[in-house]
């Protein structure tokens, strides 16, 4: 069977939930990415950070200082990360945003007509999938205005910052927890057997929550440094200062 006919053969519509058998891919992704990531950077993102900061006609020599040397690696960073995110971002809407559990929280532990779903309403798959479409947008606009800080697109910066900030209170600060972590905390407990899950729904419960609310107080504290952040944008007139979140390389580190 070709590869065209394997994936002709494959139900996308029938939701499925991991497996021991999904492990069998991680040797080919420990393969794949390492491998895009040196192609890009070899062939594209170099050339397009050298193009973009140094201007065009731009030749790199031995001698080039560590300074030119930092700024291009920093774009090539931000450049695989935002291909990164994107490509994750368009993939998970594209696996959920037809789901009626994207837009409706009840349904990430019933299923059509309220009925509840008897062996799968523990596995949190659902809540997965929404939690990693709501982190990858924001950090898209992380890294453009990441890239067009260093090209010296003080615009550009700003207002990727402002969409930055914008995306993660409204998808992190807001539906995150009142939306995500309510159905989580309270939707599941109306729905759940507590006849058969006695003793592993619990566990399960308060496992994941507590995982899901370690989360929340990163977002809170991330929050703070952005805010901090965003009060200097506003008293330098826009003027975008480098980034909280951005590589912390000190005077003493040590270049490629």
């Amino acid at each position: 069977m070709g590869f065209a006919e394997l994936l002709n053969s494959i139900d996308w519509e029938h939701e499925s939930y991991p497996a021991y058998e999904d492990y069998i891919v991680l040797p080919l992704f420990a393969f794949f990415f390492p491998t895009v990531r040196f192609f890009l950077d070899r062939f594209v993102f170099e050339k397009v950070g050298n193009r973009l900061i140094f201007g065009k006609g731009y030749q790199i020599v031995e001698d080039d200082s560590a300074d030119r040397k930092k700024k291009i690696r920093k774009f090539k960073e931000s450049a695989w990360k935002c291909i990164y995110f994107l490509s994750a971002e368009i993939l998970a809407l594209s696996v959920t945003y037809n789901e009626p559990w994207f837009t409706n929280t009840k349904n990430f532990w019933v299923g059509p007509g309220n009925q509840v779903w008897p062996d799968q309403q523990m596995k949190f798959g659902r809540v997965g999938s929404v939690v990693l479409a709501l982190h990858d947008a924001s950090d898209v606009f992380l890294e453009v205005g990441k890239m067009s800080k260093y090209s010296g697109a003080e615009g550009i910066a700003s207002f990727a910052f402002i969409l930055f900030v914008l995306s993660w209170i409204l998808l992190r600060l807001i539906y995150y927890p009142f939306w995500v972590l309510w159905s989580t905390s309270y939707e599941v407990v109306l729905t759940l057997d507590k006849k058969r899950h006695d003793w592993e729904g619990p566990i399960y419960y308060y496992v994941f929550n507590s995982l899901l609310y370690c989360l929340l107080v990163l977002h809170i504290y991330w929050w703070v440094l952005i805010y901090r952040m965003l009060v200097r944008q506003i008293q330098a007139r826009g003027q975008l200062s480098d980034d909280v979140r951005s590589d912390s390389e000190g005077e003493g580190e040590h270049e490629d």
